[in-house]
């Protein structure tokens, strides 16, 4: 059984049900506060006090029982107040500590690069002549040995492949930062920009700003916009407007709506696997009742070249996205749903893996774009999402491997929320070679699939883990498939594709 962690969507953490506790505490307090009020109006009932004139005596015995009663209900009442209000501090204090904590060890990890960052200034007169007195002879003596070809004679003498050696350290260097992709996330949001700061010597307080500016660096937002600026000064990822058309499809159109989430996913990745440019496809499915509804499904990264060309899916595309620009990407969705015709009240959903979720995320957060839109759905796989505030009437499903690092580059986690569910996979290559959809291949192919450091992001990797959840019926995929049945049944009406290419001004 794949290992699977949930967090967000129509369950209850522990905050929300003490608060849903006190709810039930307060109605039953008012239940017994009403039975109290009737109790006591009927003590001054006619027929009442006219029967204990006969038997004065029983009469005292009864006004006595009833003065217990109405003292024991008050003492009742008080203490189920005082639960009420312990319960409410309870979730209160909760939700403090659990900010407290996550704020606390931010400011840690802010502080520690900022002195790393002070002590890399006042020290840089002292590393700069040893950096060089290391690194040159080494550097030198490597290209020495590659054009004089006596790189081979040291493998053959000395059995030390320094290529292999090379890639090998290169490799294991990729497999930590992945396998940790949290510390590394969190050094992404608080240590980089610690470091920047502290080595322009501003104050530290500098780094505990809000907000989405960049003059200077405090997140990864901020950051990421940050180093666009020094590329943009060099030429690279420049922005540029975008050419859109209708275009033959990279794949052939499907004849039905997708069955469930890895059909859903394999029509994404197949929108930019092989591709030079990847396209965003529409499919437009009419339900039994006459209801239209659109998947819109957005590419990811076919380029990885910092110099922005025409190719739309590209490195430049990632980098606007993640410093909170918008992007030719973005702006190629808007003018593909515009083409398409789709009425501003049609249900619409996008679908995102690695930099479509980006595209996707932003675009679910954009107020103008949601004017024109009707989003009421939006899953992203393997993609940094959670600097977006996504409207809270999109039912959001991201899916995500602990080990993959670029759900981590924004430095967060997904908002925990009932409209945002997150299901964080355990990357098990054991488990994931069992998978349905990779069946048939030889050991050798799954040996290459799996290979790489980074293979935790690769789109084969979690089209099996959704294959290997699906087929263990997983809870959460059931429920947004469940919520969202009108995108995976009725009829595909029409399928449409869109090419674009970058233009310059």
């Amino acid at each position: 059984m794949i290992a699977t962690r949930t967090v967000g969507g129509p369950q209850l953490r522990i905050d929300d049900r003490a608060d849903s506790s006190g709810d039930e505490l307060q109605r039953i307090c008012g239940d017994i506060a009403d039975l109290s009020a009737e109790g006591s109006l009927a003590d001054f009932d006619l027929a009442t006090l006219l029967t204990q004139v006969p038997a004065p005596l029983t009469a005292i015995n009864l006004d006595a029982c009833r003065v217990v009663y109405h003292h024991q209900t008050a003492v009742v009442l008080i203490e189920l107040e005082a639960t009420v209000l312990a319960v409410r501090a309870a979730a209160l204090a909760y939700r403090q500590a659990e900010r407290g904590i996550s704020d606390a060890f931010g400011g840690l990890l802010d502080y520690f690069g900022y002195v790393t960052g002070r002590v890399i200034a006042i020290s840089l007169p002292v590393l700069i002549p040893i950096a060089l007195a290391v690194a040159a002879p080494i550097y030198l003596g490597m290209k020495f040995l590659d054009v004089t070809g006596l790189d081979d004679v040291v493998a053959k003498h000395f059995g030390i492949d320094l290529a292999q050696t090379k890639a090998a350290a290169k490799e294991a260097f990729v497999a930590l930062v992945f396998e940790n992709s949290d510390v590394s996330g969190a050094v992404i949001e608080h240590v980089l920009p610690g470091i920047v700061v502290g080595f322009m010597g501003l104050p530290p307080t500098v780094l505990a700003t809000e907000g989405d500016h960049a003059l200077w660096p405090h997140d990864s937002s901020s950051m990421t916009a940050w180093i666009l600026g020094g590329a943009n000064m060099f030429g690279l990822l420049l922005p540029s407007d975008v050419e859109v058309w209708r275009a033959k499809g990279i794949t052939p159109a499907d004849d039905e709506p997708p069955r469930d989430l890895e059909d859903l996913y394999g029509r994404e990745a197949d929108r930019h696997r092989g591709a030079d440019s990847g396209q965003v496809r529409i499919e437009e499915i009419t339900s039994p009742d006459g209801t239209t509804r659109y998947i819109v499904y957005v590419p990811a990264t076919t380029d990885w070249s910092p110099d922005a060309g025409q190719n739309t899916t590209d490195l430049t595309t990632n980098v606007q996205a993640m410093a909170g620009n918008d992007t030719v990407m973005a702006e190629m969705v808007r003018q593909a749903i515009a083409e398409a015709n789709i009425a501003t009240d049609a249900e619409v959903m996008l679908v995102g893996y690695s930099q479509g979720g980006i595209t996707a995320g932003s675009l679910a957060a954009d107020p103008a774009f949601l004017a024109d839109v009707n989003v009421t759905a939006l899953v992203t796989v393997g993609a940094p999402i959670s600097d977006f505030p996504v409207d809270e009437g999109i039912d959001v499903l991201s899916i995500e491997h602990e080990q993959d690092l670029v759900p981590d580059l924004d430095g967060n986690e997904n908002p925990v929320e009932d409209h945002w569910s997150t299901i964080t996979v355990d990357y098990d290559p054991e488990q994931l070679r069992r998978a349905p959809n990779l069946k048939g291949r030889t050991d050798a192919e799954l040996d290459e699939l799996f290979a790489s450091a980074g293979a935790a992001h690769s789109s084969a990797a979690y089209s099996a883990s959704i294959g290997l959840m699906l087929a263990a019926g997983h809870a959460g995929l059931n429920r947004f498939t469940a919520k969202n049945s009108g995108f995976f049944t009725g009829d595909l009406k029409e399928t449409r594709d869109y090419q674009g290419k970058r233009k310059r001004t």
